[in-house]
């Protein structure tokens, strides 16, 4: 005996709600794509980088963002020629980096020189330095008269790069070219700290 199956009959709503959610996961799909086909991968900055400080490769991430014709971030391709430079600007994390935000090291003016020194905890500030500041290298003598005054040297911070391992800190002071040799000197013996003077706005 032959069964007779009952034909079913699909409601006329029920093709159209079909077929418009196959449309609607084929534009899903085409939107996912174009959104991954627009977007690239830019550097962005992981770890705040003050001012003058020297860019590592720790402070710097690589993400993956939507194209903007307004944005001009640098690429990763750039990140070996980011690392080494310097912040020509303070840098916040999450923000991506751009090509004004560094440049080379600083340099001293016409009469001035470049010295480094090298200056462990409790000789410098613990309020963060910046480029620009005014500060004086003070000598510190081998005992203490309180008839001689310590030398003292007037100059501009120029760059900051954090110690690593020794805990120094090596800072890059702009002073007066004739001040230089007798500031190496001291900073080579251990014998200079670094004062904080009164910033002008």
């Amino acid at each position: 005996m032959n069964t007779i199956h009952p034909r079913i009959r699909r409601s006329p709503l029920s093709m159209v709600a079909g077929i418009a959610l196959v449309l609607i996961g084929s534009l899903a799909s085409v939107g996912i794509h174009a959104h991954l086909s627009n977007t690239q991968e830019v550097i962005a900055v992981r770890a705040e980088i003050p001012r003058g400080q020297k860019i590592e490769r720790t402070d710097l991430a690589i993400v993956a963002v939507s194209t903007d014709p307004t944005l001009k971030p640098l690429k990763s391709s750039q990140l070996t020629q980011v690392v080494g430079q310097y912040a020509t600007t303070d840098l916040k994390p999450g923000s991506l980096l751009v090509a004004d935000d560094v440049g080379g090291q600083p340099q001293p003016g016409l009469g001035g020189a470049a010295i480094g020194v090298s200056l462990k905890p409790g000789e410098y500030p613990d309020q963060k330095l910046t480029v620009g500041d005014r500060v004086l290298l003070v000598e510190i003598p081998d005992r203490i008269d309180t008839d001689l005054a310590p030398a003292s040297f007037p100059g501009t911070v120029g760059t900051i790069t954090s110690g690593q391992g020794n805990s120094m800190t090596v800072i890059t002071v702009f002073v007066q070219a004739d001040d230089a040799p007798l500031i190496a000197v001291l900073s080579a013996s251990n014998k200079v700290a670094l004062v904080l003077l009164a910033q002008e706005y």
